[in-house]
């Protein structure tokens, strides 16, 4: 709702500025939210008729179309314009966010936004509490929260992972009235029981019911209803991500605020301790055992914050006493598991993450993360071959994730990985290339679990990208950014202990340096190619730089020489099926299809513990009707990796 509205907004703007028209293609019905397949509910059959498209209209427009946003970068308006008095049509597709373009002024377009929804063709019906809604809220100094809660809590699959970025604490919300006891205030939630709790103790604080009583009226008006009149309050404060609050305060010409932004940060710390406190009494305090374990989940952020005590002994007991209560949500299993590991109660902490990997209903992202810890503990133990095959699945399946990193971080750090059964790299550089501290969510307290800067384990996805399950972590040669960060990250060597740097002249610095520079444009393969077989003459042990090399041939064109250095690679290292997997994946690239097929199924019978190389092995027998022999392979990648949605697809068509 949200997004459609404000794409319709943005819609309205560009066609005033640029002087056109505009259409809405509203999406076919029993597409994405069924509750919005009746548009006669929110708009009148004359706007509609004016400005709705059918599909096979909104198909013609966008032959000749470009998308809004190619247009974004260009320093001046001339080339937009020139494309619409050409005839032709951009296309708004993407919501909560106002749209300005590098000449314009952003702060100056925002506030246009809340006079444009007025422009929009709603029934009478609708217009009606619209004009209710502005006439108690607008210009008034109201201020509008809004708690979110409803399937994140109970709705599966949403209850079984966190959601700290949209959930927020009652203690945040009654510091804020508490401080703005004079403000008018209305808050909307889709949780009744807690506006009902609210208004116990601040029984002057408003509703959505003291407007109007949409409780009767369908899905669609009452969400429409409810954004409106929130979109009527001078500020909004909400989670940081919350489509519905996001869309209210974009149509209003502003942003939401989050509550970093309206208490000091004394008020905010404060507000946590009740949490704290509301955590120890036990789950009573909360609508139900999920809700304490989702607001749990976010007060580990203060329980666990490196600059105040240790409170891991407080933050487990208050785990296993929701736990106790009948929780049920997949992540806290592995929430206390972490808990435990900090405590140095590894065989407790190993109970609790293989429940943690024995529930069905853990998210993809959850499951690595207990891969990760799983093999952070057996790292502890020395069992160093166990500890690499568990952090192998974790990282294949989610090499992005921040807790699988600094888990990864750690193991090298303290040598508890066996380099064998993973593929050829130059683990000493690894070791060396860091990346900044993660600023962003995670469910490991990271200086808990390593005191250094973490590696930038992209640098293993540089040359085996090939093995990651995760799509966007293969996408790193399209992503400047990351490349950047690697580059950085080599600059930044040498701010590391002397045995932890490589001299620039080192064959290990000039190799990575001059592939990140190929990668950015920045040097030719020609040259690389040639500092490449200089790199592979001093370092002839490391079949790695040969793989390089046959790379940087593969580039320029140059298959034959591709071949043999690959060739020379898997020479340099008899049957270690990584390279045998990548001399396969080559000679497909290339076009030898019988050869990379034999090398395919062979690298999958090396080795028995990548998903991706089982997975390609059965694959490929899929394709062939094999089904039988293809079930094997497919079997064993689903086992491998349980969560990933393609395996268990095709295991279904080879009959398993």
């Amino acid at each position: 709702m949200g997004a459609r509205l404000l794409m319709m907004l943005t819609c309205i703007r560009l066609a005033e500025d640029f002087g056109t028209t505009y259409r809405v293609n509203w999406f076919p019905q029993g597409a994405d939210a069924p509750e919005l397949d009746q548009p006669q509910e929110l708009f009148t059959q004359g706007w509609m008729d004016d400005h709705f498209l059918s599909q096979k209209e909104f198909g013609k427009l966008t032959q000749n179309a470009l998308p809004i946003w190619s247009f974004q970068n260009d320093a001046s308006p001339d080339r937009l314009i020139a494309h619409l008095n050409a005839g032709r049509s951009v296309v708004v597709e993407e919501g909560f966010e106002v749209l300005a373009f590098a000449w314009e002024d952003i702060e100056a377009i925002r506030p246009r936004y809340r006079d444009f929804i007025h422009r929009i063709g709603f029934t009478d019906e609708i217009r009606a509490i619209m004009e209710r809604a502005d006439a108690k809220l607008s210009g008034q100094g109201v201020s509008a929260y809004h708690i979110r809660r409803g399937d994140i809590l109970n709705g599966l699959p949403w209850k079984h992972t966190t959601w700290p970025a949209k959930i927020e604490p009652e203690e945040l919300y009654e510091a804020h009235l508490e401080k703005n006891a004079d403000t008018t205030a209305i808050m909307f939630s889709d949780q009744p029981e807690l506006i009902a709790r609210f208004q116990k103790r601040f029984p002057n604080m408003l509703q959505m019911a003291d407007i109007v009583d949409v409780s009767g009226m369908t899905r669609a008006k009452r969400d429409f209803l409810e954004l409106y009149t929130m979109s009527r309050a001078d500020q909004v404060i909400a989670p940081s991500v919350s489509a519905f609050s996001m869309a209210a305060s974009q149509i209003a010409g502003y942003q939401s605020k989050m509550f970093r932004e309206v208490l000091s940060e004394e008020e905010v710390s404060n507000a946590n301790e009740k949490v704290v406190d509301r955590l120890t009494k036990g789950v009573s305090g909360f609508l139900n055992p999920s809700e304490a374990a989702h607001i749990y989940a976010k007060a580990t952020f203060h329980l666990l914050d490196f600059r105040s005590e240790d409170r891991t002994v407080s933050a487990t007991e208050i785990a296993s006493q929701i736990l106790n209560a009948g929780a049920d949500n997949a992540f806290l299993p592995l929430l206390q598991a972490i808990n435990l590991f900090y405590l140095g109660r590894g065989e407790d902490a190993l109970q609790m993450v293989d429940r943690a990997l024995n529930d069905a209903n853990i998210w993809p992202e959850d499951h690595a993360v207990a891969r990760a810890l799983r093999a952070a503990i057996l790292g502890a133990r020395k069992k160093r071959w166990l500890a690499a095959r568990e952090f192998s699945l974790a990282f294949w399946a989610k090499p992005l994730r921040p807790d699988v990193i600094v888990f990864g971080s750690r193991l090298l750090f303290r040598d508890q990985l066996a380099f064998r059964a993973l593929p050829p790299l130059d683990w000493s550089v690894q070791k060396s290339v860091r990346r900044p501290w993660f600023n962003f969510n995670a469910h490991v307290a990271q200086r808990k679990v390593i005191a250094k800067r973490p590696c930038n384990f992209d640098l293993v996805l540089l040359d085996w990208s090939i093995l990651s399950l995760d799509q966007r972590a293969r996408r790193l040669d399209s992503d400047r950014e990351r490349l950047l960060s690697l580059l950085d990250g080599l600059e930044t060597m040498k701010n590391l202990a002397p045995e932890a740097q490589f001299p620039e002249e080192s064959p290990e610095h000039r190799s990575l340096k001059s592939i990140l520079h190929v990668r950015l444009g920045q040097m030719s393969n020609v040259n690389a190619i040639d500092i490449a077989k200089w790199v592979c003459s001093q370092r002839k042990d490391n079949p790695l730089y040969l793989k390089r090399l046959a790379e940087l041939y593969e580039a320029e064109g140059d298959f034959s020489r591709a071949r043999l250095a690959m060739a020379d690679a898997m020479a340099s290292d008899p049957g270690n099926p990584f390279l045998v997997f990548a001399m396969g994946c080559l000679l497909a690239r290339i076009g030898a299809e019988g050869q990379s097929d034999r090398l395919l199924l062979e690298a999958a019978d090396l080795d028995d513990n990548t998903a991706a190389i089982q997975g390609a092995a059965g694959q490929l027998l899929l394709q062939r009707g094999q089904k039988g022999k293809a079930r094997g392979y497919l079997s064993r990648a689903h086992e491998l990796c349980p969560k990933f949605q393609r395996f268990s697809n095709q295991l279904k068509r080879a009959g398993g």
